[in-house]
């Protein structure tokens, strides 16, 4: 079982993640509508995957999504994005990401996300304020 924390989208969206996390047998921790309930994600539990829906263009968004993956090596974030597009895949790894879930998704591939072991995935790119060349 996986603790889940779903952050951002219309409250439509977050009811169907809901649903498909809990119909998985997931456990779903947390809840936010906005980037300043990313401030808000439990300390505990151990690991945490967390979903958002958010435009990666609006600054508060970034802001927030960077400090909350940041502030905790066991949050796994995972990107609901609207299509396919190498910009924003990047910038996604750039925030701390581990993954990008393109919409329109199968369940299965949500199922997936959820399950893969934090080891599993791709290692995180430093943005431009880590990078020391």
């Amino acid at each position: 079982m996986t603790d889940v924390a779903i952050v951002g989208g219309s409250e439509e969206t977050r009811l169907l993640l809901r649903g498909l996390v809990r119909l998985h047998h997931h456990r779903v921790v947390f809840e936010g509508p906005n980037p300043a309930s990313l401030g808000e994600l439990p300390a505990e539990p151990s690991t945490l995957v967390v979903l958002v829906d958010a435009d990666l263009e609006a600054a508060e968004w970034s802001a927030a999504i960077a400090g909350a993956l940041r502030e905790s090596p066991s949050r796994r974030g995972v990107l609901i994005a609207p299509s396919r597009s190498a910009r924003i895949e990047q910038r996604a790894k750039e925030l701390g990401f581990a993954s990008v879930l393109r919409r329109p998704f199968a369940v299965h591939e949500l199922v997936e996300v959820l399950t893969t072991p934090p080891e599993a995935t791709p290692p995180r790119v430093p943005d431009s304020s880590e990078r020391t060349t």
